[in-house]
């Protein structure tokens, strides 16, 4: 389990660097639990970014006493962050398809030759159907984060309860989605080219706000999950000597 694969996307970059955790029984030595929250934390594209402290409590809180159940989490958290590097694949694909529109719809303003613009609707028109195509392809099993239909990641930790949460985001083209209109008359009709305008620019600012969630979270749980691959590390290594020693 050692060695762990950094995230790699053109929407994050890695990550946290933390060295590895003490022994369980030099952490455990005077530690007092703190409180128990009222409920879970929510975490999701529409939230604050976690706070350090919050992230710490739930750092010192993460590990149990039997090391079975700390590799099942660890294989959670693995899985999760395999989710995000998944996703945000598609998502960068879906900014390339959002810029390449953009510039579709400039030159299309600006062409004078009747062909030529009813070629670039027509582009346009295909490069937002993309978008549906991309949020089928980034099913998960049985999850897709660019799906609102699907369910949310949710991950619990720790002896505080602490929920991880990551809601799924709509890259959908349609009302539920993005809500990028159809163009009906081509460019011949500047006010719709106008509203298709603003609607692509808008998707392309909420389409990096989730990207820039994925990498910080991304790189959160990368951290979680350094800190119960060190605690199997320990656990091994104490089980390996106890072992010679009998």
């Amino acid at each position: 389990m050692r060695g762990w694969p950094f995230f790699e996307s053109r929407t994050a970059s890695m990550l946290f660097q933390k060295p590895p955790s003490p022994s369980r029984r030099q952490r455990s030595a005077g530690h007092e639990p703190s409180a128990r929250p009222s409920g879970p934390r929510p975490n999701g594209p529409d939230t604050p970014l976690m706070e350090p402290a919050a992230l710490d409590r739930a750092l010192r809180h993460a590990a149990w006493r039997d090391p079975r159940i700390e590799r099942k989490k660890f294989t959670e958290v693995y899985s999760a962050v395999r989710t995000l590097e998944h996703t945000a694949a598609y998502v960068d694909q879906a900014l390339e398809r959002l810029a390449e529109v953009a510039e579709a719809l400039r030159i299309g303003q600006t062409t004078e030759h009747d062909l030529m613009r009813g070629l670039q609707a027509a582009r346009v028109e295909e490069l937002l159907d993309s978008l549906d195509r991309l949020s089928k392809m980034a099913a998960d099993g049985k999850l897709n984060l660019l799906n609102s239909e699907s369910d949310s990641l949710y991950l619990d930790f720790g002896h505080e309860a602490f929920r991880y949460v990551l809601p799924p985001f709509d890259l959908r083209r349609g009302p539920k989605g993005l809500d990028i209109p159809r163009m009906k008359d081509g460019f011949d009709n500047s006010s719709e080219v106008q509203t298709i305008s603003q609607a692509v620019a808008l998707a392309q600012v909420r389409v990096r706000q989730f990207a820039a969630r994925l990498s910080h979270d991304a790189g959160m749980l990368v951290r979680m999950a350094k800190t119960y691959e060190a605690d199997i590390s320990v656990e091994d290594e104490d089980g390996i000597s106890q072992h010679n020693v009998d």
